[in-house]
């Protein structure tokens, strides 16, 4: 699924639809790192790309969340837009291959973590750097 193909996608605009009707809203936000951690616990990572996948997720996971809190802000609003809206679109149940499905399920939902990590590289890097840095 190349970007062009994701904004093609109507699964991936509805959830950016909802990203942009949460952002501002912490508790909405906060909620949404909880079900994503609930959901990320369910899923066995044997696979070693599938484990690299799931590590980026959570480092998107984190953002959402000091984004939400306030201690990190320092990211364009594309870019918390699509970090939000990929982990919306790994929650929704039915999208392009529904999660029920095994292992081809959660493929879409890959690539789109995939597609946004990508494309964010260096708002995740910075990122990353802050983590280290306040520790």
């Amino acid at each position: 699924m190349a970007p062009r193909k994701l904004k093609e996608n109507k699964f991936y605009r509805k959830a950016k639809t909802k990203a942009a009707n949460i952002i501002g809203d912490r508790e909405k936000m906060n909620s949404l790192v909880n079900a994503s951690k609930g959901k990320l616990q369910t899923i066995k990572f044997e696979d070693s790309k599938v484990h690299r996948i799931a590590a980026h997720l959570r480092v998107i996971v984190r953002m959402i969340k000091a984004y939400a809190d306030g201690s990190y802000r320092d990211l364009p609003w594309k870019s918390i837009l699509a970090m939000v809206s990929s982990v919306i679109y790994f929650l929704m149940p039915l999208d392009l291959m529904p999660d029920f499905i095994p292992l081809t399920g959660l493929l879409d939902d890959f690539t789109v973590i995939m597609l946004v990590t990508g494309a964010f590289h260096q708002d995740i890097e910075a990122f990353l750097l802050w983590e280290e840095e306040k520790s």
